[in-house]
């Protein structure tokens, strides 16, 4: 990096505390600093990712304060407002896209009795891979052991779990060893796979920012 062999640093945001880092970057001269998922410095950054929020003490002590661009694929007008002001974005030229995914279908169900609708729609799409999303970490174990006690090929990730455990959950997930993980909220940052064909919320998120998040 301090030979300029590099045109783009790509990090993570708990990056922004390590010292070797900071004395690297204070030696660059930075024209861009971009951030990624950048509803993380509102509202999810302060409930998932802390790191995010140092962003802008590192862009401020930058000099020449550098161009700073932040992207993200879902913003409320709160959120959107929010990252403007959390970053220090200064008369910022704002570009908005639709949300809509063709792709991709939504649907609520009316339902007193959601095991039972889960354990049936698990069994119907059994040859496709799946996320459930629950509230608790309770709901996650009790859900993973109904559905594993019925022979469902199925993980857990919450962080009640050890990191090896989490770890092992989500690779069996990523690799196709288990078809269907069940977690908190704290699971899916970063998450990229491809043949995901469903996601169901056991609970109802708490707004729908979240449930699109």
């Amino acid at each position: 990096i301090l030979n300029g062999q590099y045109q783009v640093i790509y990090i993570a945001p708990e990056r922004l505390l390590n010292r070797d880092f900071l004395y690297i970057s204070s030696k660059l001269n930075i024209k861009l600093v971009v951030v990624d998922e950048a509803h993380c410095v509102s509202q999810w950054g302060n409930d998932f990712r802390k790191s995010y929020l140092n962003i802008k003490d590192f862009v401020g002590n930058i000099k020449p304060r550098p161009v700073l661009a932040a992207f993200t694929a879902t913003a409320t007008e709160d959120v959107k407002d929010d990252v403007i002001c959390t970053l220090g974005l200064d008369n910022p030229n704002i570009v908005t896209t639709g949300f809509d995914r063709e792709n991709l279908y939504y649907v609520v169900e009316h339902t007193t009795k959601k095991d039972e609708f889960i354990m049936d729609y698990v069994v119907k799409h059994s040859l496709e891979s799946g996320i459930i999303y629950c509230a608790t970490r309770k709901n996650v174990d009790t859900l993973y052991e109904l559905l594993s006690a019925n022979g469902i090929s199925v993980g857990r990730y919450h962080a009640g779990l050890s990191n090896e455990e989490r770890k092992r959950s989500q690779d069996d997930f990523i690799y196709d060893n288990t078809s269907i993980i069940i977690a908190t909220n704290a699971f899916g940052m970063g998450i990229d796979k491809s043949n995901v064909r469903y996601v169901i919320h056991y609970n109802m998120p708490q707004s729908m920012e979240n449930y699109y998040q």
